[in-house]
């Protein structure tokens, strides 16, 4: 989880509790607090908020985008149009600026068709990535 360290978040739109007042803002995780599943979020002005992973949304990770617009292009009915501006979004978020991958995120949370089929929480990534590289397994002898 140490990857999401850096990563362009946006507070959820909708959070009702949010004691920092920044739903709907943009800011960098800037440290993880594993054993509560929260994040501590470093927003423009230099203000940081610790939110629960569920409360913050990402993009999901470039490469599992087109595998993702495979599996839900029907699901979503996505349109080509909006296949081109996905694929802009994440030419954006490659360059790796903070700010760049900001505009991303913004553009695609603007889009409500858009979003469904590639923003999730943080708690959805980290609960794919558990899944993914099965870290429930129990411990065993080395080869």
């Amino acid at each position: 989880m140490k990857d999401l360290v850096g990563i362009q978040v946006m507070v959820h739109p909708e959070l009702t509790q949010d004691p920092a007042n920044k739903q709907g803002h943009m800011g960098t995780i800037s440290h993880i607090v594993y054993e509560d599943r929260a994040a501590y979020v470093r927003f423009k002005n230099n203000a940081i908020g610790l939110y629960s992973t569920d409360a913050l949304l990402m993009l999901i990770p470039p490469e599992l985008v087109v595998d993702k617009l495979r599996t839900d292009i029907e699901i979503f009915d996505i349109q080509a149009s909006e296949i081109v501006d996905i694929l802009e979004m994440y030419q954006l978020h490659s360059i790796g600026n903070p700010e760049l991958q900001q505009e991303a995120l913004d553009w695609a949370m603007t889009h409500e068709n858009i979003s469904k089929a590639i923003i999730f929480s943080v708690e959805d990534w980290i609960e794919f990535r558990t899944d993914r590289f099965d870290f429930g397994q129990t411990p065993g002898r080395g080869r």
